[in-house]
């Protein structure tokens, strides 16, 4: 798993998700079919297909952060800038904006997501970097 880039494990999470929603399809689709242990083997399946989904996002997650370490140094820097100056902005909706900027940030990484992540990393910096 260490060589996949941050979109293809979440491709692949999406995959386990796909996956588990077919398995329940099947089993509903068959119902009078199955056994009580064909029940119980296709319960299991789906839910471990799930639990791999979930435990697969959170690792597309770590590998975004990964991914971009570089903009970690930028925003570090735009951090210090902001602290730094914010208090004597003088364009209230350029204070509004990174505001709103700096709570999405907050959120996608919250939300582990990570194509907001990055998006919201660009955000706060564009934010700040607006005339």
């Amino acid at each position: 798993m260490a060589n996949l880039t941050s979109e293809q494990a979440k491709q692949l999470s999406d995959n386990f998700f796909m996956l588990s929603t077919a398995l329940l399809d099947f089993r509903v689709a068959n119902w009078d079919s199955l056994s009580k242990d064909d029940h119980q083997i296709l319960s299991d399946a789906r839910s471990k297909s799930l639990e791999f989904g979930e435990q697969i996002l959170a690792l597309a997650t770590s590998l975004i952060m990964n991914e971009v370490a570089e903009s970690l140094d930028t925003i570090n820097q735009v951090t210090t800038d902001i602290k730094g100056t914010i208090k004597n902005l003088k364009n209230i909706q350029k204070g509004l904006n990174i505001a709103a900027a700096i709570l999405v940030l907050g959120i996608a990484v919250l939300e582990k997501d990570p194509g907001k992540i990055g998006e919201s990393i660009k955000g706060m910096v564009g934010a700040w970097g607006e005339g």
